[in-house]
C-alpha cells in the first residue's frame, strides 16, 4: 500500500476492504454539480471599448487561457458603469478564477455579484441570486466547508421557489446532495439528488439527468460501505441478526449504486463529455470495490476476466474521451484519477501509462495556471518515484508539489507532501531533516482540522491519509537517539521525549475528533487545566504507544520528568495478547484469564515497577493506544496481587482534555435513570431496580425509571435542576463511530450527541462531574469502539464518567455502585480511590472476586 494523497484507498483487518475514490481532500472528485451560471456577455450595455475587452476574455475562457480572460475582464470592470454589466463581469471572474483553482478569490467575486443583484429592484435580477448562491456554494462544497453550502443552497432553493427557475433549482438541488453526502447524512443527500433527477426530467434536460444519476450512484456505494462495514463488526460480536440486516441492506444499495452508474452512462454517451468521464470511472470504481469488499463472507473475491475486460474497456474508452475535451481543470484531475488508478494494477506497463497521464495533467494544470492541481500532479508523480526507489528523482517533484501548495496555502495538499518528502529523507538515513518534514506536515494538519472533523467520508479513511503522519513521525523521534532518552534532571521542555508527548496528545485530539466528527474536543481542551492538577494530585501518568514493531511505554511522573520503556512485541502480536486477555476475562466460569493477565502485567507495568515505587503516586492515569482501550488495566496482575489492589487507577483519552478540579463531597445530588423492561431487541435488565434504590438511599435525587425514563423528561428534568451526577442505568453500546454509538432511554436510542446537547443545555449551571453507566459495551475486535468509551466523558461535556467495557447483568453490580457512592461522598476521597475502593470489596467477596464482574468498570477523565 502506498503513502500519501491516493484516489483509492484500501481498508485491510477489521476494517473495510474497499476501493473506493477519495473525496476527502480531492477538489474534484466522483461527485458531480453541474453549473448553475455561465459565462455572459449578452446585453452588455457598455461603450464599445469594455465590450471588446469583455468579448476577448469569453475567447479566452472558451480555449482555456483562463489567466489572460481574467486579465481582459479585471481591465474592463473599472471601466463599466452599468451595475448588471458589473455584475455579470464579476460572474465571469469567478467562474475563471475558479478554473484556475483560485477558490477564495471565485467566491469574493461572486459575493459582489450577489450585493449588486440584491441592490437592484426587479424580480429579474433578484432571480439572477440563486444561481450565484449555487456557484458560491458549490466552491464550499470544494473546500470542504459543506455546512456553510447547505446554509447557501437552502437559501438558493427558496430563492427559485419565489422566482422560479428550474434549471437552477435542479443544479442547487444537486449540489446540496453532494454536500450532505460529504457529511455522511446519506438520507438528506438521496432526497436531494432525487429532486434534482426529478426536474431535471421534467426539462428533460440530458447533462443534468445524468449528473443526477452519477450523484445518486456515488450516495447508495457509500451507504453501502458503511453498512459492510457495520456488518464485519456485528459479526464479530455475534451479533448474526444485526449481521444479517446489514448484509442485506450493504447488497441492496450496492446493486443500486450500479443500476445508477449505468443509466449515467446510458445517459451521458450522447454527450461525450466529462459526464460520461465519470460515469465510466465510477462504474470502475463500483467492480473493483464491490469485489473487494467483505460483504456475507470471510474472503475478498478476486477480479475474474470479464470484470478486468470491462476495465479494461471502460479505462480505453475514457482515454479517448480525454482527448476531445478541452483543457480544464476537471480534466487535469480525471488525468490525476486515471493514473492513480493504473498504480493499482502495480506493472511496468501500468507505471508508464500512469507516468505518462500525470505528465500530461502537468501541462493541462499549467495552460490554465491550476497551482492546486499541478501541485497534486507533481506530487502523485513523486509518490510513484518513490515506490520505484529513485528517491532522487522523487524528492525533486515532492519540493516542487511542495512550492506550489505554498503558494495557494493549500494545506489539504500540502501535509502530503511534507509526508512524503519526511518518508523519504527517513528512508535515506537523514533523520534531522525527516523529522523537520514531519513536524511541518503536523503543523499544516492543523489548519485543516475543521475538514477532517466534518467530512464523514474521512473517517474510516483516517487511520490512512492522517494518523500514519503521527504515528511515524513518533517512530522517529524514538528512535533519533541511541541511548535512553530520559533525561529526568533536566529541563522537561529540552527532553526529547515531551516532543514525543506533545505529538501523542495531538494524535490523540485528532483520533477523538475523527471519532466523533464534531469540535467538541476543542470545547474540552479550553476547559482543561492540567499541568498543575497533575502536580497536585500526585498522579502518575502512563502512555502506551502500539508501533509496528513494538510498544512503547512512557512514564510521567507528578513533576513532569518523563522515562521510556520499550516493549519488544509488535503490533499483531500485542493485538492478539490483549484480545485473548479481553476474552478470558469476560469468561466469569474459569480463571484461565490470570496467565494472559500476568503475561501482560509482565509486557507493560513490571519495567515500570521501580520507578512507580520510589514516585509513589496516589493514583496511575493510563493514555492508552488502540487495542489497550479494549481492556481494564486494574485486572492487570503481578502474580500476587491485581493492579487495582495497588493504585487507584483512572483512563483518559488525553491529559489535555482532562480537568482536575477536586469533587465537592457536599453537593452530590444525583438524577438516577434506568430500564428494568425489556425494549427488543435489548433485554430486561432485572437488577438495576435494586441499583437505582441503593444510589437514592446514598445520595438521594431523582428517579426516572421505565416509562418515565423518556427523552423530554430527561430533558426536562435536567434544564430545572442542577444535579452534579447523572447515573444511567441502562443498555448502551459504544460502535465504531458515533452513528452506532448510542444509549436507550424507554421511547428512543439517545446519541451521544444528542446526550451532550442535554447536558450543556442547562444553562449556566455548573458542569456535570460525574456521568455513570453501568450497562454499556464496547464492540469486541474494533479500536474505533473503545476510542468511543474512552472519550465519552470528553463527548458528553462532562468532568469525568464511569462506565462499563463490557455489559453485566449480574446482582453484583448493585453492590459495586452502592460502595462507590458511599466512598464517594466520603470527604477527601478522590473519584479514581472510590472506585478502587469498590473493586477491592468485590475481589474479597469469593462470590464477585472474577474480574469478569468488577474490572470493566473503568474510570475516565477527571481522577480526583
Amino acid at each position: 500500500m502506498s503513502h500519501g494523497w491516493q484516489l483509492w484507498r484500501r481498508f485491510i483487518g477489521l476494517s473495510l476492504a474497499s476501493l473506493v475514490f477519495c473525496i476527502s481532500f480531492h477538489p474534484w472528485s466522483t461527485g458531480q454539480a453541474e453549473s448553475a451560471t455561465e459565462i455572459q456577455q449578452q446585453q452588455l450595455l457598455t461603450p464599445t471599448a469594455e465590450k471588446q475587452l469583455v468579448s476577448k476574455g469569453i475567447e479566452s475562457y472558451q480555449i482555456g487561457e483562463f489567466a489572460q480572460a481574467i486579465t481582459f475582464w479585471e481591465q474592463a470592470l473599472p471601466q463599466i458603469t452599468d451595475e448588471k454589466d458589473r455584475a455579470i463581469v464579476h460572474n465571469n471572474l469567478a467562474l475563471a478564477y475558479r478554473q484556475m483553482g483560485e477558490l477564495a478569490q471565485a467566491i469574493a467575486h461572486w459575493e459582489k455579484a450577489i450585493q449588486i443583484y440584491q441592490a437592484l429592484p426587479d424580480a429579474e435580477n433578484r432571480k439572477q441570486i440563486a444561481g450565484l448562491l449555487t456557484e458560491q456554494a458549490q466552491t464550499y462544497n470544494d473546500l470542504g466547508q459543506h455546512p456553510r453550502a447547505i446554509t447557501l443552497l437552502e437559501s438558493a432553493i427558496e430563492l427559485t421557489t419565489k422566482y422560479p427557475d428550474p434549471l437552477t433549482q435542479a443544479a442547487a438541488q444537486g449540489a446540496l446532495g453532494n454536500a450532505h453526502w460529504s457529511l455522511g447524512n446519506y438520507d438528506q443527500a438521496l432526497s436531494a439528488h432525487k429532486r434534482s433527477l426529478k426536474i431535471a426530467r421534467e426539462l428533460n434536460n440530458t447533462s443534468f439527468i445524468a449528473t443526477a444519476l452519477n450523484n445518486l450512484g456515488n450516495v447508495y456505494m457509500s451507504q453501502a460501505t458503511r453498512y459492510s462495514y457495520q456488518a464485519q463488526v456485528a459479526e464479530l460480536e455475534g451479533d448474526i441478526e444485526q449481521t444479517t440486516r446489514l448484509t442485506q441492506e450493504a447488497i441492496q444499495d450496492w446493486t443500486q449504486a450500479r443500476t445508477f452508474f449505468e443509466q449515467s452512462l446510458q445517459t451521458a454517451q450522447a454527450l461525450e463529455s466529462l459526464t460520461e468521464i465519470k460515469a465510466l470511472m465510477n462504474l470502475n470504481r463500483w467492480v473493483i470495490s464491490r469485489h473487494l469488499v467483505n460483504v456475507g463472507n470471510n474472503s475478498a473475491q478476486p477480479l475474474s476476466s470479464a470484470d478486468q475486460e470491462f476495465l479494461q474497456t471502460n479505462w480505453q474508452r475514457v482515454r479517448e474521451l480525454l482527448v476531445r475535451i478541452p483543457d480544464s481543470r476537471q480534466k487535469a484531475y480525471t488525468l490525476i484519477n486515471l493514473a492513480e488508478s493504473f498504480q493499482r494494477i502495480e506493472s511496468e506497463a501500468s507505471t508508464q501509462e500512469s507516468i505518462q497521464l500525470l505528465s500530461q495533467a502537468m501541462m493541462v494544470a499549467q495552460k490554465i495556471g491550476d497551482a492546486k492541481a499541478q501541485s497534486f500532479a507533481l506530487g502523485s508523480l513523486g509518490q510513484l518515484y518513490e515506490s520505484a526507489g529513485d528517491y532522487s528523482t522523487a524528492m525533486e517533484l515532492t519540493r516542487q508539489a511542495e512550492f506550489r501548495a505554498q503558494q495557494i496555502q493549500s494545506s489539504d495538499s500540502l501535509y502530503r507532501w511534507q509526508w512524503q518528502a519526511g518518508r523519504m529523507l527517513k528512508a535515506r538515513g537523514a533523520t534531522t531533516q525527516a523529522i523537520s518534514a514531519y513536524e511541518g506536515a503536523i503543523s499544516t494538519l492543523q489548519n485543516i482540522r475543521g475538514d477532517l472533523v466534518t467530512n464523514k467520508e474521512l473517517q474510516l479513511d483516517f487511520r490512512e491519509q492522517v494518523e500514519p503522519v503521527y504515528r511515524e513521525l513518533i517512530d522517529l523521534l524514538l528512535n533519533a537517539s541511541s541511548g535512553d532518552l530520559s533525561d529526568p534532571n533536566s529541563q522537561v521542555a529540552a527532553s526529547p521525549l515531551k516532543k514525543v508527548i506533545d505529538i501523542v496528545e495531538l494524535l490523540k485530539l485528532a483520533e477523538l475528533e475523527n471519532f466523533f466528527g464534531d469540535e467538541c474536543v476543542q470545547v474540552a481542551k479550553d476547559k482543561a487545566q492540567n499541568e498543575k492538577g497533575l502536580a497536585d494530585a500526585n498522579a502518575a501518568v502512563i502512555y502506551s504507544i502500539i508501533l509496528n514493531d513494538r510498544t512503547e511505554m512512557i512514564l510521567r511522573s507528578p513533576d513532569g520528568s518523563l522515562k521510556n520503556y520499550p516493549v519488544p512485541i509488535s503490533k499483531e502480536d500485542m493485538e492478539a495478547e490483549i484480545e485473548q486477555l479481553r476474552y478470558f476475562l469476560e469468561l466469569r466460569t474459569t480463571e484461565q484469564y490470570i496467565f494472559q493477565a500476568k503475561e501482560i502485567y509482565n509486557l507493560l507495568i513490571r519495567p515500570l515497577e521501580a520507578d512507580l515505587a520510589l514516585m509513589q503516586p496516589k493514583t496511575l492515569v493510563f493514555i492508552n493506544d488502540g487495542v489497550l482501550r479494549q481492556i481494564p488495566m486494574s485486572a492487570l496482575h503481578d502474580g500476587q496481587k491485581f493492579l487495582i489492589e495497588k493504585y487507584p487507577i483512572a483512563i483518559t483519552p488525553s491529559l489535555s482534555l482532562t480537568t482536575s478540579q477536586p469533587l465537592d463531597h457536599n453537593h452530590l445530588s444525583v438524577l438516577s435513570m434506568g430500564l428494568t423492561v425489556a425494549r427488543p431487541p435489548f433485554s430486561a435488565l432485572t437488577n438495576v431496580k435494586a441499583e437505582l434504590n441503593a444510589v437514592e438511599e446514598i445520595l438521594g435525587g431523582t428517579e426516572l425509571i421505565d416509562q418515565e425514563f423518556t427523552f423530554s423528561n430527561l430533558q426536562a428534568k435536567l434544564r430545572r435542576k442542577n444535579f452534579p451526577v447523572v447515573h444511567m442505568a441502562t443498555h448502551g453500546k459504544f460502535g465504531v463511530d458515533s452513528q452506532s454509538t448510542f444509549l436507550l432511554g424507554y421511547d428512543q436510542q439517545i446519541s451521544i450527541e444528542e446526550l451532550d446537547n442535554l447536558l450543556r443545555s442547562r444553562g449556566r449551571r455548573e458542569a456535570v462531574k460525574l456521568l455513570t453507566l453501568s450497562a454499556c459495551q464496547t464492540a469486541t475486535g474494533n479500536n474505533r469502539s473503545a476510542l468511543g468509551i474512552a472519550g465519552v466523558a470528553v463527548r458528553a461535556g462532562v468532568e469525568s464518567a464511569l462506565a462499563t467495557l463490557w455489559y453485566i447483568n449480574d446482582e453484583a453490580t448493585v453492590p459495586l455502585i452502592a460502595e462507590f457512592y458511599s466512598q464517594l461522598s466520603q470527604p477527601d476521597i478522590t473519584r479514581a480511590e472510590a472506585l478502587r475502593q469498590a473493586q477491592l470489596q468485590m475481589i474479597s467477596n469469593v462470590n464477585y472476586n472474577h474480574p469478569a464482574v468488577w474490572s470493566p468498570f473503568i474510570l475516565i477523565g477527571n481522577w480526583n
